[in-house]
Parts: structure tokens; sequence; C-alpha cells
């Protein structure tokens, strides 16, 4: 029996919150080692409906957590660490359940929730002492040396690790196969969705990586090429969902769903209208607003489009550089206009802002957060996480705010990196604050 073990490990950070996330890397693996002829079972840790928290039943909510010591880097922030997902008793139960396996896959997400991996990790060596596991994921290729040494996996894979799973899979299992035959990573066809009994919502990737650079993003380092799936394969993976599975919820998790819109989202769109399905989608990462024309608003509209976040990033023309020039405030407001012109209310428009980049300001973002509350629609702060190998990584080390053997955990966009003497955390806390009560307004219709 050719089974391997998916592991999703626990997030340990001071907060998380679940927004209709599945391991997608991970479950992409899965899906390209079943269709070489493996089974395989999975342990998803985060699976909010599988072991309880905020509200299990809702597509999103927060994550049960088990407090745990602060690592001693961290130790001065004045916040609880915990881990989030199941707890260790669930967690255990779980690997009884489990036929032995010859080999572990394990993920990992954020650099700073690195200790999650190790907890992970330490509970299933202590499990299958004999077993072989290897790492990959987001934290494993942007600090392999330190990954290494701290999760000490048998195995580490960094970048696309569908194609070196398989041929490391095959040495262990004893199989032979011609690899000239085999491609880099296959993103068509369904996702093991059997691998979850239950399901309530389904992230859908129709895409992988970005067509921009932006200085501070990792999107071009772990996914180098951009692609697009066939929007008859994306159409028939959620048709799938909603028929079989009952699924009512998609989030789509690209980050760049609107580039060549008019042959990849628009017949994405026309395809589910046609169908008259009672769903709904979500816009968890940034859209380009820039790409939004009158027509693909009423398309999102038709669909079913209920959360819908807009990369703004910044109003000030330097951080726009550094943001790609993805957006204007004229692409901005004309996005705004024809959302609202389809039936969107612009209070239920959620507008992302980048804040703590090296050399950034406090007038910086209190000018962003002033233009997105004047335009009506609601603000989102994303706190900068310095990330290797990005020319902002740099920027930072320059600055002293980073260096290349620092631990992950500092580069924690909670505990604000680059704060600086111009910039102190207390200025950080003054922004949200800002940012809750211009929101505030905004839903109660209180702007002036």
């Amino acid at each position: 029996m050719k089974n391997i073990l998916l592991i999703n490990p626990w997030i340990a950070d001071f907060t998380a919150y679940d927004l209709w996330a599945k391991p997608l890397g991970l479950l992409y693996i899965g899906k390209f080692l079943h269709h070489y002829g493996y089974d395989l079972e999975l342990i998803d840790l985060t699976d909010r409906l599988r072991w309880g928290g905020d509200k299990p039943a809702k597509s999103r909510g927060k994550y049960p957590k088990t407090l745990i010591p602060k690592p001693p880097v961290v130790a001065h922030v004045p916040r609880r660490f915990g881990l989030y997902g199941a707890s260790r008793k669930q967690f255990a139960m779980a690997l009884k359940n489990v036929t032995p396996p010859k080999l572990i896959l394990v993920t990992s997400h954020m650099t700073y929730w690195y200790p999650g991996v190790r907890e992970t990790v330490t509970i299933l060596r202590d499990t299958f002492p004999e077993t072989i596991i290897v790492l990959g994921g987001i934290y494993a290729s942007l600090f392999p040396d330190h990954a290494h040494q701290t999760i000490q996996p048998d195995y580490l894979i960094t970048g696309y690790g569908e194609k070196p799973v398989l041929e490391l899979s095959d040495r262990i299992f004893g199989i032979s196969r011609d690899y000239s035959t085999v491609p880099k990573h296959n993103d068509a066809g369904m996702l093991p969705w059997d691998l979850y009994p239950n399901l309530n919502v389904a992230p859908i990737l129709t895409s992988r990586g970005c067509p921009m650079h932006c200085d501070y993003c990792a999107t071009p380092l772990l996914n180098p090429q951009f692609s697009q799936r066939e929007p008859a394969d994306v159409l028939a993976e959620i048709l799938f969902l909603y028929h079989q599975r009952s699924i009512r919820e998609f989030a789509f998790y690209d980050d760049a769903l609107f580039t060549h819109k008019e042959q990849h989202i628009k017949p994405i769109l026309r395809g589910l209208i046609k169908e008259n399905l009672a769903a709904k989608f979500h816009t968890p990462n940034g859209l380009f607003a820039r790409e939004i024309d009158a027509g693909l608003a009423e398309l999102m509209r038709a669909t079913g489009f209920e959360t819908i976040r807009l990369s703004m990033e910044s109003v000030i023309p330097k951080w726009q550089k550094a943001s790609s020039n993805k957006v204007s405030t004229r692409d901005f407001e004309n996005a705004l206009v024809f959302l609202e012109n389809a039936g969107f209310q612009r209070k239920n428009i959620e507008v992302y802002i980048i804040m703590g980049l090296p050399g950034q300001r406090y007038s910086d973002v209190e000018t962003t957060l002033r233009y997105v509350f004047e335009q009506g629609t609601i603000s989102r702060l994303a706190a900068f996480s310095p990330i290797p190998q990005t020319p902002f990584w740099q920027i930072a080390k320059e600055r002293g705010c980073v260096s290349d053997d620092m631990d992950p955990l500092l580069t924690n966009n909670t505990i604000y990196p680059c704060a600086s003497r111009d910039f102190p955390v207390e200025k950080f806390l003054e922004l949200r604050k800002l940012s809750n009560d211009l929101n505030a307004k905004i839903r109660t219709n209180m702007m002036d």
C-alpha cells in the first residue's frame, strides 16, 4: 500500500483568523501524487469544522487557541502566544486512527509560524519514529537553513514540490518511472477534496504566481512564472463542489485574479451565471482595481461576489512605485464607480493599505487612510513583514531592521519589525485606531 500522510501544521502566533483558508499547496501536491498512484490521508490541524472554534460551521472565524509559552525572542511582546487549531489531545487521537505511514509530508506557511511546525513535527516523530518526514512550503522555501536546523526533517524541499516529492516518494517506495514525461506541476483537474469528510467552503486557485513584482512580496520568489488554468477547468471544479459536496461559499485565492480578464475571469463568471448557482464568492487577496470595468463589475454582481477587497496599498507615489504601480487613484475611483453602478455598496468594499515599510512615514499611511475614507470604503491595514531576497529586505537590512541570520519570529508583522524612533509601535497602534474609527463612520453613514 503506497500510503502517504499529509499534514497541515498548527499556526503559532499572537493572533490568527480563518479567512476561508485551506492548505492549497499541500492539496496540489496531494493531487499530483494521487494521479501517479499514491494513496493519501490528511490531517489539517487548522480545520475549524473538524476541531471546533468560533462558530465552526461558519466559513470564517477564530481558530481554537491553546496557550503556550512565548518564545524568548518575542518575550517582550505584551500579548499571549498560542497554537491555533486542534488541541494536542485531538491531534493525538487523530494520529491513532491513521494507518502508520511510510512517508509524511508537512507543509509550512508564514515564516514566523514555524514554532507550530516544530510542535507538529515533534509529535509526529514521537508517534511514528521510523517514518520519513519531508518539509516544504513557504517557510521551508524562504528560510531553508533555519528550517533545516529547527525542524530537522529528513528531507526539505523548496519551491514547487510536486515533481521533487514524486521522485522522492518513488525512491522510498521502490518505484521506477520515466520522469522525462512528468511535468514540473499540473494545476488542471480536481483537488483531492475527498480528504475532507466535512467541507463548508472551498478556496479556489485559478492561477499560479503574479505578473507584478512588488518590492516587498514573496510571490515572485515562490512562483517565478505566472500561469492561468483553463476557464472550463476552473468552472468544472466549482460545479463539482457545488453539486457533489453542497459547497455554497468559495474564496478565490489568486494573487492576480483579473489578469487577462477577457480570456480568463470573465468566461469563468459567465459560466457560473449560466449555471444559476446560489453561491457566495469571496476575494481575501487584493484585487487589481485597474482591471475592473463596467462589464466585469456586472459579472461579479450577477455571480454573487460578497467579499471584495481591493489593493490600494498607498496614494503616495513612492510606495505606489514599490507596489509595481498596479493602481492609481484614478484607477481606484473608476473601479468604485463601476462596482457601485453594478449594485455594490461602497461601505462593503474593503481596501488594503500597507504600513510599516522601511522609510515609510506616519503621514504616508494617514493620508491613504483618509483618502480611502473619503471614497466611502473600508480600510484594511496590512503591516509589512520583511521577506528574504526581496528588494525591501535589503532596505530593511541597511536600516538595521533585519539581518540574514535573524530569527524568523522577528519578521512577524504584528510586532512591526521596522518600527523606528520616528515611527514607533505606538504610532502603528494609533493608525489602527484611526482606521477603526473611520470604518465605524462609514458603516454608520457618518462621513461628514
